[in-house]
């Protein structure tokens, strides 16, 4: 359900939380939709944001494929 990532800004893919629980982005495959993500991101790029965790900024866990 891809529009649901809308009105929920990304939580409609919780679970991947829980697969990185200190990551920001929880839109990992194609087509998840993570707005909080994206806003995280604008935060960043304007200064007020720092240390952004992603699955590709906190290395390899075991049992699980890294993304995004």
């Amino acid at each position: 359900m891809p529009w649901a990532a809308i009105p929920t800004f990304g939580e409609a893919w919780h679970n991947n939380h829980h697969a990185w629980p200190g990551s920001v982005r929880i839109g990992l495959e194609p087509g998840q939709a993570d707005w909080g993500f994206r806003f995280i991101q604008a935060l960043e790029r304007l200064g007020l944001a720092w240390d952004v965790r992603t699955p590709a900024t906190l290395g390899a866990r075991v049992g699980v494929e890294a993304a995004g």
